[in-house]
């Protein structure tokens, strides 16, 4: 990892996120491995500082260079969630469990499955594929 990118990620670690997102911003031309962390990074410290929407933009560019990057699904989700579109946030856990198993989603999927069971999703086609995705990835109640 390159001496910059290092340098960002210790300012993610110690939640220094505006000067993590300056520094991961001004860096360009980097190897592929290393330009999937430099998302990455920015994605979650957009995230940690409350600006959702570039949050989600950034996470979508890491998923395409790396659909089952679980973290940057993740960060989509939860800034969905955040802005409180609901229906996005589910989107996004369904499109990527379609695709990919469950490792972090998997307390996700659990606190969807309570929804279901509290009535706080009710819609026919998403409670059948959330409990499908649940089943799929050995979650259960």
């Amino acid at each position: 990892m390159s001496t910059e990118l290092q340098k960002a990620k210790h300012l993610v670690d110690n939640e220094q996120y505006e000067l993590a997102i300056s520094s991961l911003e001004n860096l360009n031309e980097l190897p592929w491995k290393e330009e999937r962390y430099r998302l990455l990074f920015l994605a979650y410290s957009l995230y940690m500082v409350k600006r959702y929407n570039v949050a989600i933009d950034t996470a979508d560019k890491l998923l395409l260079m790396n659909r089952n990057n679980e973290y940057a699904s993740q960060i989509k989700y939860l800034s969905y969630f955040e802005l409180e579109n609901h229906e996005s946030a589910l989107n996004e856990i369904i499109s990527f469990l379609s695709y990919n198993e469950a490792n972090l989603y998997k307390v996700t999927l659990e606190e969807l499955l309570v929804d279901i069971k509290n009535g706080n999703i009710s819609e026919e086609n998403t409670v059948y594929k959330i409990q499908e995705l649940a089943l799929r990835n050995n979650v259960s109640l």
